[in-house]
């Protein structure tokens, strides 16, 4: 978008300079937004691999938003660094280019295209499963930018490159949701076998409808449950509509994308390839050590050969020799386990372990007949065996029932309980564990206060909108600031809740 913009300027001034022809600059300009090297009439197929594998993210907004704010605020990671190679979310640090990553690069690498694969597929009318499953990677994409930012441009968004709307209106959120929501449902119906599948081109499911449904339906729930602060009501109406639908049942429902060495890379791996100084959380690792989990073995690795030992959140490299538990050398703190962290490692959208742990949470809320206890531990068990897709091992069913024994379910702190293991199952997928941490707060986190942070000792509520923003769509970024509140880490989006 702001790329587009300054071109343009650039064009219209040499256009004028030169007076070498009478054609406007805004005509020059339209061929000049035009893709030299674009195929004409993209086949379906080969633009929906393009948005799937898209839709994953690139190193530059998870190792900056991902890594870099989410997860380190919500304690799984941490590190020392105050300058370089930081994750501003372990000590709230104004790191701005850093907050606005995931928004500044949406709109330049997703949103035109996911967008224009849904128009293009709604005039086909063979291409109805095309159009489906469009809109369902359309929903993935938006809601991790709404999540992160609230209001954001979305029934305008991705128009500069296909309309020329180069000013996007901001929705509020609450109207994203209600927008997202029925474009899931509309999926789930539209999904049919009488129609042309998409084969080995959808690298999700290969084609599955069946699984395509459950992920609509999936989702749902996610969203619907995400708005139980916000308007419970609606929260409940949906979670029901999507349980009803039918969610995923079964591991290999998840929905990821395999990457591979030298291809489209894992955002994740490629960012630890290449950052060696994030470690794993002492929040994180004494969770783990405090109930006897069996992913402590799978998830930590020491490089010193010392015991597991998670990094406390907020220290600095003056601070780390003098209050960090095991002295001052890194190599003594726990790193994530390499080989979960390659370069061909995959991105999770959505897991059945999720699934079943938001089940929990909707039995507890009597807004499901199922089993709260039930989902809690199939939930828990799903969590730990998702770790086979990394290539690993993961703990035996043994393992996981010796867990559950000595660490049963509770209905009286289920909520707790079903938000810390949602917290762990969601490790590696920073951006989900960051949303609903923040609806439910558990687990309870001690926040930081690093001297001059950004929030006053709190733990980020939102990331903060491109400063560009403010230079190129001034008008509509502000309407935003004053519906949602200002442009701090600390303002709440629609349903955060307190």
């Amino acid at each position: 978008m702001k790329i587009n913009k300054i071109n343009i300027k650039i064009a219209c001034f040499f256009v004028a300079i030169s007076a070498i022809s009478f054609i406007s600059c805004a005509d020059d300009l339209a061929e000049l937004n035009e893709n030299p090297n674009a195929i004409a009439d993209l086949p379906l197929g080969l633009q929906l691999t393009d948005i799937q594998l898209k839709a994953a993210g690139a190193q530059y907004e998870m190792r900056r938003v991902g890594l870099g704010w989410a997860s380190s605020s919500v304690q799984q990671l941490a590190d020392v660094n105050i300058a370089t190679n930081l994750l501003p979310g372990d000590k709230y640090i104004d790191f701005i280019d850093y907050s606005y990553a995931v928004f500044d690069e949406y709109w330049v690498n997703e949103a035109k295209d996911v967008i224009d694969f849904v128009t293009r597929s709604a005039e086909d009318p063979t291409a109805v499963n095309y159009n489906a499953i469009g809109r369902i990677m359309k929903v993935i994409s938006f809601h991790k930018v709404t999540d992160l930012y609230g209001d954001i441009p979305y029934s305008e968004a991705g128009q500069g490159y296909l309309t020329n709307t180069w000013f996007p209106a901001y929705d509020r959120q609450q109207d994203i949701y209600a927008s997202m929501l029925n474009e899931l449902e509309t999926a789930a119906m539209q999904l049919t076998a009488s129609a042309e599948s998409p084969g080995s081109q959808d690298v999700i499911y290969n084609g599955d409808l069946t699984k395509w449904k459950k992920l609509s339906y999936s989702l749902m729930l996610r969203l619907g449950l995400r708005m139980s602060k916000a308007d419970p009501s609606s929260s409940e109406t949906w979670v029901k509509k999507a349980i009803a639908g039918g969610v995923m049942t079964q591991l290999d429902d998840l929905a990821k994308i395999e990457h591979e060495e030298g291809g489209v890379e894992s955002p994740i791996g490629y960012s630890f390839v290449v950052d060696k100084f994030m470690r794993l959380s002492d929040t994180f690792v004494g969770w783990m050590q405090e109930n006897d989990d069996p992913r402590l073995e799978l998830l930590s690795w020491v490089e010193s050969g010392a015991p597991h030992q998670g990094l406390p959140n907020g220290l600095d490299p003056s601070t780390l020799i003098t209050d960090g538990p095991a002295g001052g050398d890194l190599l003594d703190y726990s790193q994530v386990n390499q080989d979960l962290v390659q370069r061909d490692s995959p991105s999770m959208y959505i897991t059945y372990a999720e699934v079943e742990l938001m089940l929990a949470e909707a039995a507890l809320r009597g807004w499901y007949t199922g089993d709260a206890e039930v989902h809690y531990n199939k939930g828990v068990h799903a969590a730990m065996a998702n770790w086979s897709f990394y290539g690993v091992d993961a703990p035996t069913t043994a393992e996981v029932d010796a867990y559950l024994a000595a660490n049963p379910f509770d209905e009286a702190n289920g909520m707790e309980m079903i938000g810390e293991q949602y917290w762990a199952a969601t490790f590696l997928n920073p951006l989900e564990a960051y949303s609903n941490w923040r609806r439910v707060e558990y687990p309870v986190l001690t926040p930081v206060n690093y001297p001059g942070n950004a929030t006053g000792g709190t733990i980020a509520r939102r990331m903060k909108y491109p400063l560009v923003e403010f230079t190129i769509n001034a008008e509509n970024v502000n309407a935003a600031i004053a519906n949602q509140g200002p442009n701090t880490y600390t303002t709440r989006v629609w349903w955060d809740k307190q």
